[in-house]
């Protein structure tokens, strides 16, 4: 079998995590010894890999961004027990998964979960480890794109685009589906009236999100609609900007009509508790998963066209241009002018997409063929030394 390491930073929240959580679940064990490291321990995903047969989650317990030192030692532990072929970066890990693959001589494949992410909008520390994974790309063994978008985006920036390859993400059709009374507790909680309409972006609160647009869209919409309320879904982020955006949305007026839901960690009743999904992000998305997730559920999705997001919505009549505000309330007043079985045929064929494009076997059948191809290149290589 292929002795396989995948890193990640945590199995948290986030849409690498997740997606993660898919593919080891997916793996074939008879191919595949597979074993997942993450600097810090729990986290919504880490239960769910943790209960998946013969794969090994091992935690580095890491105690924070400068615990370095200590860290790799523990690292360079599990790496002598482990004696993997092959290293699998998820969530930023790209440099450890780097420095200790050349180390054990293991093939590195390195991820890139985003499009273009605007240094302006984040510090010093982004700005390095966007250079050192411009300077990796060219010397690692393969790099998996999780988007076109981001594999055109981060050649354009100098990364070795002929080490790129696309693998697009795959959601989970059997748990996200539709079932409206999943969501019905939620609706009660954030005081919605069963014959209101709840519009909801999910997401952290980052700058990459664009929470600006979806307040200031709302704004708009809220007076023109007295039976409609929005939501805001995702991790607190940091305190200054989210102090900022629950400001802005008191000046909008909306403190009535807005609920501020913080992290949730069972995503299918979010998805049916809303209407109307919005993705509102500005830059960064490789493949939303609040996008793919909630068209798994049936949920009529609105969209800024960023990263592969047009794409994987596949209808363009739902995607906009990034920052139009006007342009998401023309969408959601289209929507709402329909009939309720306008819209569920709307939903139904939103399932459809990600049933023939984004499924957990296409994610799991690219893999694996990148990875055999990985170990076949490699025999090939000795081969060629022996002779």
């Amino acid at each position: 079998m292929i002795r396989v390491l995948f890193i990640s930073r945590s199995l948290g929240p986030g849409g690498a995590e997740a997606q993660l959580a898919e593919l080891v679940k997916h793996l074939d064990k008879s191919k595949f010894e597979v074993t997942v490291v993450t600097f810090y321990p729990g986290g919504r995903h880490f239960e769910r890999v943790q209960a998946i047969p013969s794969v090994r989650l091992i935690s580095m317990d890491k105690k924070g961004r400068w615990d370095l030192f200590a860290f790799f030692l523990r690292l360079r532990k599990v790496f002598r027990e482990v004696r993997p072929q092959i290293v699998c970066a998820y969530s930023g890990a790209n440099e450890a998964v780097y420095l200790m693959g050349k180390l054990f001589r293991a093939k590195t494949v390195l991820a890139i979960r985003s499009s273009f992410m605007n240094p302006e909008k984040y510090d010093w520390l982004h700005a390095l480890l966007q250079n050192m994974g411009r300077y990796l790309s060219h010397h690692c063994s393969i790099v998996i794109s999780n988007s076109q978008a981001g594999k055109d985006e981060y050649t354009k920036a100098g990364y070795c685009g002929e080490k790129i390859v696309v693998i697009r993400n795959g959601f989970d059709i059997d748990l996200y589906h539709a079932d409206r009374a999943l969501g019905s507790a939620l609706r009660a909680e954030w005081k919605v009236e069963p014959n209101e309409t709840l519009i909801g972006q999910i997401g952290r609160i980052d700058p990459m999100k664009d929470h600006p647009t979806f307040l200031r869209a709302a704004a708009i919409f809220a007076k023109e609609r007295a039976d409609v309320r929005f939501v805001c879904i995702g991790g607190r982020g940091e305190d200054a900007y989210r102090v900022e955006l629950e400001t802005m949305a008191k000046e909008l007026g909306l403190q009535d009509r807005l609920a501020w839901a913080g992290v949730q960690n069972d995503m299918p009743p979010v998805y049916n508790a809303l209407d109307i999904n919005t993705i509102s992000s500005a830059f960064g998305e490789g493949v939303p998963n609040a996008l793919g997730e909630a068209m798994c559920c049936e949920v009529p999705c609105v969209t800024t066209d960023v990263g592969d997001a047009a794409y994987l919505r596949g209808d363009p009549r739902w995607v906009v241009p990034v920052g139009d505000v006007e342009a998401i309330v023309a969408r959601w007043r289209t929507l709402l002018a329909m009939s309720p079985a306008e819209r569920a045929e709307i939903g139904k064929a939103s399932r459809a997409r990600i049933c023939a494009e984004c499924t957990p076997a296409k994610l799991t059948e690219r893999t694996e063929a990148v990875f055999m191809n990985l170990m076949a290149s490699s025999k090939e290589s000795s081969s060629k030394t022996s002779t």
